[in-house]
């Protein structure tokens, strides 16, 4: 027989370790025959490997590679310390991200760190694994692997028992696993020595990417700065510089900062001599498919697929997953939303869950570009209502698109690479680029986007108050829904209903700027579509007005207002309820801009009206009392604007029957104003401490009656001297207001205002300017430059600064302000008379304070003063004569100064101090 002796010495078992004796003998054997016996045979052994040893074909690195510092440094953080333990890191994102380029990063840094062995593996395919596993072996003259057909698993599993012992270091890379449960030697153990690691990336980040010991490591976007950098760099080296223009930020953004879809659009780019701005406005025509502006000719990077295939290419493995055929339609549905994130609970709505049963029921399919039908493999569904879908189903559905990395869904708090942390109701996000390919296989869209329309108009808060955040983003997701359907399908039904309460919420929310351009659109498409006459036109653009008036525009508001209330006299009487609300509006306007006679007049008549109409005790005609009372108050007329706030506090108790119900408390809070007006501050306090406390057991302390009431106690608080009292409820009021509203509601800023001038006028000077200085920018940049309400702010601040002793500041503030009072508020309005009392007063305060070392300079501070509140100022106010007069005797002070005899060197000086 021919025996192979064993190594004569130990080693990792590879044939460079030892000699191959063959030795010819007879042994245990009896011989019938002929027998030659040639001794021992020497054979030379074979070729030691090569190190390093490579096996498969690693991805060359993309032009302009952008190192990805953060997510490298991540991946090494959890390999350090761990290498015995987590042997197995999973690179786990999104198509498009960037993962396999971040593994051939590490398998050509290993080569070049002179690592052993490193095997790509293309890991979709488990065979495919178990081939590059058995050439591995052949490769490294393991003891009886042959790399043959038949013998693959038994020499991949040869390998996997090398590498857990082998003092080689080694890397395996496999690449886009789709099956984490598949069966087989296809996961290396562990690295018994520290010596070796694996690398895999894959679409999933479920349970099983983490089982078995693996570590998943999340792999996202580029950061910023990085999609910039991978557009100058990739226009530069192709020679291109001049294409990268001003707008590259805009278009890393627009395209998501998704490698991939940077990469095609910078090829296109370069192929098409197209500069940013010029892509970027391409990009976002809405009428072109993703691939016709990402094209499969633009992949220069070769990697194998059109974006938007490789976009959803895990769509139809979600599709197959229980809750099965979901995943189709509810990737179909968060399309249509925005990629910043929209709230979770949308997906328990009532319109949601319909939505997915009827789709289910259908057999919706198309899980990508390639294959975009909607037939099914299920039976067709029965004649009548579908299979409910539930509310858990739906949540179920989610998590299956999350686990396949074709949302994100993460509750809210949570702190992400680049998106900081997830907001409330902002939980559930897709890629642009994601939702963008999933719209262009849509075969039929209405459906989905009726879905989605009833579906946030069913989760609006009944009053945005009640929940501002989630009405935040439910006005944010609809600006988005708008930005993908168009403005066309927003003007039919749920359209329009779910446009308007969106402009309806913007209005709550105080956001002017915002609101003007909504209602400005609808008002527009309303025109064209039904005309002036139509009810919902003139609805329009009564909100528009009431836009303008809140931005400050007044008489926009105004001119209107007035409009809309000609066109309801003419189509439905002079005394219809719709025309008489309206013309209690254009009253509101009259007053903003400053016509209190006319205002009167209007609210007198609309008040007879409804008396006539409604009736005295309407709740209508009880609002329209009080608005008169509020008027009356403006004009001076302070008699007669109590005696009708006790009428209508008399009226509601006929009408009510209790002193808790919320109009009573509204009308109680109302008239204790008018008592505070009136010098009856006992009164007032004794009214609004029962209100607030009746508000708060009724409504609740969040509710914005019961936060007005409290901010109208702490005014009162302040008019009867307990300034400390007054401090503390304006606090709670700015931390209600925040709480509620959020920080940069205007609701908030007055709260902010109002606690700054208590800070000063109970001596934290310092404070009361911290404040200030905060509250000015942020009217600026929400109200405008102009709004009343900012110009107020600015005279808050000159008078916190000059009560803090920084007259210099206050006085450059102050003088700055006046002009811009002046051009807003008109030359005799009592804000304009008070940035020109500031200027005087500072003006002689700073010319005291230098008459005696400098008084030609306090003598021009004396002219300035004067020239701010001289005669030619009307009307005149106690406090203008008294800023007159002082600025006179400053000047009459300084003449005296300039005409006496310099006084000589040093006299003088032992009295300074």
């Amino acid at each position: 027989m021919n025996e192979v002796m064993p190594p004569r010495r130990p080693g990792d078992g590879t044939a460079a370790d030892r000699d191959m004796n063959v030795v010819n003998v007879i042994a245990n054997s009896t011989v019938n025959g002929d027998v030659v016996q040639g001794g021992t045979v020497h054979l030379p052994p074979p070729a030691p490997p090569e190190w390093p040893v490579s096996i498969g074909v690693i991805p060359i690195l993309a032009s302009a590679f952008q190192p990805r510092t953060a997510v490298r440094e991540t991946i090494d953080r959890v390999r350090a310390g761990n290498e015995t333990v987590v042997l197995s890191q999973v690179l786990a994102g999104g198509g498009g991200v960037g993962k396999s380029q971040l593994a051939a990063h590490y398998a050509w840094q290993a080569l070049e760190d002179g690592v052993d062995v490193v095997v790509w593996a293309a890991a979709a395919d488990p065979v495919s694994v178990l081939l590059a596993y058995a050439e591995a072996a052949a490769a490294v003259q393991l003891p009886g692997a042959t790399n043959a057909a038949d013998r693959v698993e038994q020499d991949a599993r040869r390998f996997l028992n090398w590498l857990s012992s082998t003092g080689r270091s080694w890397l395996v890379v496999l690449d886009d696993v789709t099956d984490f449960t598949a069966t087989g030697p296809l996961w290396p153990g562990r690295s018994r020595r520290g010596n070796g690691r694996v690398l895999a990336t894959t679409r999933q980040r479920g349970a099983h990417a983490s089982g078995g010991g693996r570590a998943v490591v999340p792999v996202d976007v580029y950061d910023a700065a990085e999609a910039v950098a991978y557009l100058r760099e990739r226009l530069t080296t192709a020679g291109y510089p001049y294409l990268l223009d001003p707008q590259a930020e805009e278009l890393a953004e627009a395209l998501g900062r998704l490698p991939l879809a940077l990469a095609h659009a910078a090829a296109f780019m370069v192929n098409q001599q197209r500069t940013c701005t010029a892509y970027l406005e391409l990009f976002r025509e809405r009428t072109r498919a993703l691939d016709a502006v990402l094209p499969p000719e633009a992949d220069t990077e070769l990697y194998g697929r059109p974006v938007a295939a490789a976009l959803l290419i895990s769509l139809d493995a979600a599709q197959q997953t229980e809750p099965r055929g979901l995943a189709v339609p509810a990737v179909r549905l968060a399309a249509l939303l925005d990629p910043a994130g929209h709230p979770r609970e949308l997906w328990t709505t009532r319109a949601v869950t319909e939505y997915l049963a009827k789709q289910r029921a259908a057999g919706a399919t198309g899980a990508g570009p390639l294959s975009p039908g909607t037939g099914s493999d299920a039976e067709p569904a029965e004649p009548g209502e579908p299979p409910p879908v539930s509310a858990d189903e739906a949540l179920t559905a989610l998590a299956v698109l999350h686990t396949y990395n074709l949302i994100s869904s993460y509750p809210a708090g949570v702190d992400l690479p680049h998106r900081g942390a997830v907001a409330a109701h902002r939980e559930v996000s897709i890629h642009a680029l994601t939702a963008r390919a999933a719209r262009d296989t849509t075969p039929e869209p209405t459906p989905v986007q009726s879905a989605v329309m009833f579906a946030m108009h069913q989760l609006w808060p009944e009053e945005d108050h009640l929940d501002h955040r989630l009405a935040a983003s439910l006005r944010a997701n609809t600006a988005a829904l708008r930005d993908t359907v168009g403005t066309e399908v927003l003007r039919l039904f749920p359209g329009f209903a779910l446009r308007d309460r969106a402009g309806l919420s913007l209005l709550g929310a105080g956001l002017h700027a915002e609101a003007v351009d909504h209602w400005s659109e609808v008002v527009e498409a309303d025109l064209a579509e039904l005309g002036p006459e139509n009810r919902r036109t003139l609805l329009s653009q009564a909100n528009l007005a009431a836009a303008y008036a809140q931005a400050g525009r007044a008489t926009d508001a105004a001119v209107l207002r007035k409009r809309v209330a000609v066109e309801h006299e003419r189509l439905f009487g002079a005394d219809s309820p719709e025309t008489l609300a309206v013309l209690s509006s254009l009253a509101g306007s009259y007053t903003q801009i400053g016509f209190e006679s006319d205002a009167v007049t209007l609210k007198e008549h609309v008040l007879a009206a409804r008396e006539r109409v409604l009736g005295p005790l309407h709740s209508d005609t009880v609002n329209s009392r009080n608005n008169l009372a509020l008027t009356y108050e403006i004009n001076g007329r302070y008699e007669e604007a109590l005696a009708l706030k006790e009428q209508v506090v008399v009226e509601l108790t006929h009408l009510l029957g209790t002193g808790e119900h919320p109009r009573m408390l509204i009308a109680l809070a109302s008239l204790a104003s008018s008592y505070a007006q009136a010098g009856r501050l006992a009164d007032a306090l004794e009214i609004e401490e029962k209100v607030l406390e009746v508000s708060e057991r009724i409504l609740g302390p969040d509710h914005p009656d019961t936060m007005a009431v409290r901010v109208s106690l702490a005014s009162s608080y302040a008019a009867t001297g307990r300034g400390e009292e007054a401090l503390t409820l304006r606090r709670q009021a700015v931390a209600d207001r925040e709480r509620v509203q959020g920080p940069e509601h205007p609701d908030t800023l007055k709260a902010l205002a109002d606690l700054a001038v208590s800070c000063r006028r109970t001596g934290r000077h310092d404070e009361a300017v911290e404040i200030a200085e905060r509250v000015l920018p942020l009217r600026s940049r929400i109200l405008g430059r102009d709004h009343p309400d900012t110009l107020i702010s600015a005279g808050n601040l000159v008078n916190a600064y000059a009560t803090a002793g920084r007259l210099g500041r206050a006085l450059k503030l102050a003088e700055a302000l006046r002009p811009q009072q002046e051009r807003v508020f008109g030359p005799h309005d009592d804000s304009t008379l008070a940035g020109r009392h500031a200027v005087a007063l500072l003006r002689v305060l700073r010319g005291e304070s230098v008459l005696a070392d400098d008084p030609a300079r306090a003598a021009k501070d004396a002219e300035l003063a004067i020239e701010a509140v001289g005669p030619h100022v009307e009307p005149r106010l106690p406090a203008l004569d008294q800023a007159l007069a002082d600025a006179h005797r400053l000047a009459e002070a300084a003449r005296a100064a300039l005409r006496a005899p310099a006084a000589p060197p040093g006299a003088g000086r032992e009295s300074e101090g």
